[in-house]
């Protein structure tokens, strides 16, 4: 028995957890400036996209972006009203689960992230629903004779929660070789204890972003934080996201590091792992002095930190500069 999971880029992990055999991750195209941009959590790719070289590069990445355009472009189907980021693009589920997947695996755990920021879910679901047939039919031509067995799991979460879900999923198959049944009841228990926080970028305040499901910031809300320069920090859980509190705007990425060493100095982390992702050059994240103390803070816990860059196609919802945290602790 061998299963597989089967992701979408906006699961921020560091990329040697991509390098796993059991990792399928399916890329999707956004547009930006009239170009197609394709995530797939390439390393180069990232770092490229994060440092422009030139002032005329920058101004570039850094317009203005309407998700209203992008989510209808990449999916004439999807609702204005609905999730701001489309999500795992309709092929590519079912190229992959007609292509190499099923004679690589007999079961597989789809994990997509929250349904309030993507239309992932829905969409694999109907993909698996019209490939199923032609699934097993592939099998029985290859003479496989265990049926290809497949679950979906929502996440309840994004960006670096969504990456401790992955995670986790990957530390159960490789220390109790779980069934796909097995793996999805554990992980519908862990992610009940996942705490992720998430603050968006430059240019969010001009964006469709904030006003769109989970945030729905009204617009009086918006005008008080431009008016007083700062940023807001939301939670995210199984409703959606929640505003907790607002930070200074001067040197937001330090200040987010600060709140999110004063919330893990009160936790009782279940689980030894904290997750940062971060829309932006690492190297500059690094040298923030939240940063150190932050580290310090964690491993004072016993926990360890991972920390990688952010999905392309979540810099593009949230902006440039962009953070998400994710810890497990007990309620």
């Amino acid at each position: 028995m061998t299963v597989g999971i089967l992701v979408d880029p906006s699961c921020d992990l560091p990329t040697p957890w991509y390098q796993s055999c059991q990792v399928t991750l399916v890329p999707n195209s956004l547009m930006l400036n009239n170009q197609t941009l394709v995530d797939k959590r390439d390393v180069a790719a990232s770092k490229a996209f994060y440092r422009p070289t030139s002032a005329k590069q920058r101004a570039k990445v850094e317009r203005p972006y309407d998700p209203h355009i992008a989510a209808q472009n990449l999916n004439p189907d999807s609702n204005h009203n609905g999730p701001f980021y489309p999500g795992i693009n309709s092929n590519g589920p079912a190229d992959a689960l007609t292509a190499n997947l099923p004679y690589q695996y007999d079961q597989l755990l789809i994990v997509t992230p929250h349904p309030s920021l993507s239309l992932s879910l829905p969409s694999v679901r109907a993909t698996l629903t019209q490939t199923q047939p032609q699934i097993d039919a592939l099998r029985q031509a290859a003479r496989l004779v265990r049926p290809f067995r497949v679950r979906v799991l929502d996440s309840q979460s994004g960006y670096a929660g969504y990456g401790l879900v992955l995670h986790q999923a990957l530390r159960l198959l490789g220390r109790k070789g779980y069934s796909v049944d097995q793996l999805k009841q554990s992980l519908d228990g862990f992610k009940v204890s996942l705490t992720t926080f998430v603050q968006p970028g430059q240019r969010a305040f001009d964006t469709a972003m904030l006003r769109k499901p989970p945030y729905q910031l009204g617009w009086l809300r918006r005008q008080q934080l431009k008016l007083t320069a700062r940023r807001p920090i939301f939670q995210l859980d199984s409703d959606g996201a929640h505003w907790v509190q607002s930070r200074a705007n001067a040197n937001f990425e330090n200040d987010f590091l600060a709140f999110a060493h004063d919330r893990l100095m009160r936790a009782r982390l279940s689980k030894p792992l904290v997750n940062l992702s971060y829309a932006g050059d690492l190297a500059h994240l690094r040298e923030q002095p939240m940063f150190t103390a932050m580290h310090r803070q964690i491993r004072q816990q016993g926990g360890t930190l991972l920390y990688s860059m952010m999905a392309l196609s979540s810099a593009l919802q949230l902006g440039l500069g962009a953070l998400s945290l994710a810890f497990v602790e007990t309620r």
